[in-house]
């Protein structure tokens, strides 16, 4: 291909907030943001978001995976979790795996993402007869 041709095969970018930004909206991305700044608002359909040590984000996030290695304070939904060392997450979770390394920290719940809800079905217990349906049996 030349130049300007079309280029079918499109890589996901990676967006980064540095550190001395602070950015507030929805995050509509499909693809891969690093938080070394601030961020308050929403991320929405993202790949990977990681969150460094230096890095605050308030709000929602959904994600593929997330990375905190700062300060995240909302609601996650994601397939995978890590909060790793200085890692701290304040408010709720809903993933499928969550690692929290050493010294990482986790203030408020975690839920499995797709959690099916239970219920208790006992197909082979024995059913309950009528006194009088006994007495009958007895008495034939």
């Amino acid at each position: 291909m030349g130049l300007f041709g079309k280029n079918t095969a499109s890589k996901p970018s990676m967006s980064l907030i540095a550190k001395q930004c602070r950015v507030v909206g929805e995050f509509d991305l499909d693809g891969d943001i690093q938080f070394d700044g601030k961020g308050e608002g929403a991320i929405l359909n993202a790949r990977n978001v990681v969150i460094s040590s230096t890095g605050h984000f308030k709000g929602d996030i959904h994600a593929e995976h997330v990375t905190i290695n700062g300060l995240v304070e909302g609601s996650i939904v994601a397939r995978e979790v890590n909060i790793l060392s200085e890692g701290k997450m304040k408010g709720q979770i809903q993933s499928e795996q969550l690692t929290i390394a050493k010294g990482g920290c986790l203030l408020g719940e975690n839920t499995q993402k797709d959690e099916p809800s239970l219920s208790v079905v006992n197909e082979d217990a024995p059913k309950a007869t009528s006194p009088s349906s006994d007495s009958k049996q007895a008495s034939a």
